[in-house]
């Protein structure tokens, strides 16, 4: 994911307010665990969320993408940050809080791979944990049919433009994005293959039972795109 653009994710990305994001996680977890002091951020991208979260929580972050724990690693030091995937991994800790932010869950595809990580989640939550994940679109909510998508983003490197028609196949969606790169050496082109799994409202549910977890669902969550908020049965 981001294999060629992890660089310039930021610069794309930065219409996002992660410090209102990551307040809003704040103020939830008030409520919903007043007492955390620990966070595993899954699937940390960047991690911009954790600039702000580390702040008030101690942070450990995970991500697939060795250039995004390079990243994230270097803008926040004080955190440690681990490579591998959601969907198997073992860190051999557990934490109060395990977040799974901006869709990142798409990425595991499969029911069975969901329900995997999801179990993998829980193994990682301590036993008055809590789990917080925010999905990806839904096959209701999901229409890319016709649309163009464009992106464009500006750093002391350089510039980029992304451009996308997505699609549709089965249970997957299918995002190819493709990139100009613009730097003092010249313009670049390269493309990003990505599928991210379609999960209703209610295979999400289920799938969350399934890994041993009670659930409730906030249909409008962070940014929209709903939440889920998961506790150990």
């Amino acid at each position: 994911m981001f294999s060629k653009t992890a660089a310039w994710y930021d610069a794309l990305y930065s219409f996002k307010d992660y410090q209102q994001e990551s307040n809003s996680i704040i103020e939830r977890l008030k409520i919903e665990h007043p007492h955390a002091k620990t966070i595993l951020d899954i699937g940390c991208g960047t991690a911009e969320h954790d600039q702000y979260l580390s702040k008030i929580y101690r942070l450990d972050g995970l991500d697939i993408n060795p250039d995004f724990v390079e990243i994230a690693s270097k803008k926040n030091p004080t955190c440690q940050y681990f490579c591998a995937d959601m969907i198997d991994f073992n860190l051999e800790k557990t934490y109060d809080v395990v977040l799974c932010l901006f869709s990142s869950i798409g990425y595991v595809k499969t029911i069975d791979n969901l329900i995997s990580t999801l179990r993998c989640f829980k193994h990682h939550m301590n036993p008055e944990g809590i789990i917080l994940v925010e999905p990806w679109l839904t096959p209701k909510t999901w229409n890319p049919e016709g649309n163009v998508y464009l992106l464009t983003g500006e750093t002391e490197a350089g510039k980029i433009c992304r451009m996308n028609i997505s699609k549709t196949r089965g249970k997957l969606s299918i995002l190819t994005f493709h990139y100009l790169i613009g730097t003092n050496s010249g313009i670049e082109y390269v493309t990003e293959h990505h599928e991210l799994g379609l999960f209703t409202i209610e295979e999400m549910q289920d799938a969350f039972r399934q890994a041993g977890l009670s659930v409730t669902y906030d249909p409008d969550g962070l940014t929209g795109r709903g939440l889920y908020v998961a506790r150990g049965e």
